[in-house]
């Protein structure tokens, strides 16, 4: 099948993020093709809603971005479907590259994954470059090293992924449990039991305008937390990666604020001694991270203990990782 721009559907779900949004919608109308819909999904009633010219808007009770994501492809009937965040700026290609990809690889199991890098808005400090090089959000790193043209399910980023509609609707949409973190990977779990190749297009780029502070990364990995829990309660084979992270680190001896500061002038070659500096900032990150993260895991309500086990499922490249 030959895709083009009118077979596409653009979903972008959103919470109060009007002055963000608006700079991503911007950037949609200067894409290379165009033809394409947006639907923007405003999870919570109780915000008000601007207009928003370039978008049909609908609004739900909120629920989470996963379900947010749900209702936008439940107002659509096209047979491609674009998710991107609302604070993910896609450069002016970024929906040819897509269409590109599909059309190059038109079965119905092929999905696309973008590739997604800072805003140039953004601050790149030292916060955010750990962010980065330790795939403490994404995982583009160890994809890009190994070299591989398909991502693997694990790496179902919905902040700039795109697939056919009828493997979404077959492998059942995100699951509304999930209501912050961990919707990606479980969703991205059953569409790889339902086949799907996961094919990575790095041209297909968009910026994250997004900045963190500390506060703000402390409540991502509490969030991680209680998310951890729910996979574990809702799949067998899934291991915690997150809590095995922070867990190893907590019972290592203290990582000085040294290496944090050490490892911004440390070049990557030779590699190993890249690897090992690195591998010490990383502990000083997880260590401050490990007091909220631990509390909100005992806080979180319903879930198993951690497992002993480090199996991880076959064919993954990282179980666990979102």
């Amino acid at each position: 099948m030959s895709y083009s721009s009118a077979d596409l559907s653009i979903v972008i779900p959103t919470s109060g993020r009007w002055a963000t949004l608006r700079v991503t919608l911007a950037a949609l109308r200067g894409q290379t093709e165009q033809g394409f819909e947006t639907i923007v999904v405003a999870d919570g009633t109780d915000q008000r809603i601007p207009d928003l010219p370039d978008a049909r808007v609908v609004a739900q009770q909120h629920a989470g971005p996963g379900a947010a994501r749900n209702r936008g492809v439940a107002e659509s009937a096209r047979p491609l479907v674009l998710f991107i965040g609302d604070d993910m700026v896609p450069s002016s290609e970024l929906v040819a590259r897509h269409l590109a990809r599909h059309r190059a690889e038109p079965s119905g199991e092929v999905a696309v994954l973008g590739r997604i890098v800072w805003h140039p808005s953004v601050a790149r400090d030292r916060l955010h470059r750990w962010l980065e090089w330790s795939s403490a959000l994404f995982d583009y790193r160890a994809l890009e090293a190994q070299g591989a043209g398909e991502a693997g399910w694990a790496r179902f980023y919905s902040s700039n992924v795109s697939l056919k509609r009828e493997l979404l609707l077959v492998a059942g949409g995100f699951d509304p449990d999930f209501v912050f973190d961990y919707e990606d990977l479980d969703f991205g779990w059953r569409l790889g039991q339902h086949g799907m190749r996961l094919a990575y297009e790095p041209a297909a780029v968009a910026g994250h305008l997004h900045s963190y502070d500390w506060a703000a990364v402390e409540r991502r990995y509490e969030s991680r937390a209680g998310a951890e829990r729910l996979m574990m309660a809702k799949h067998d084979w899934f291991e915690p990666w997150f809590r095995r992270q922070i867990e190893a680190a907590a019972r290592q001896p203290r990582a000085s604020r040294f290496w944090a500061l050490a490892v911004d002038r440390v070049p990557r070659r030779p590699l190993r001694v890249r690897q090992a500096v690195e591998a010490r900032a990383n502990r000083h990150y997880l260590q401050r991270l490990a007091p909220s993260f631990l509390a909100a895991w005992r806080a979180a309500p319903g879930s198993p203990p951690v497992r002993p086990s480090t199996r991880r499922e076959p064919g993954s490249p990282r179980a666990g990782r979102p």
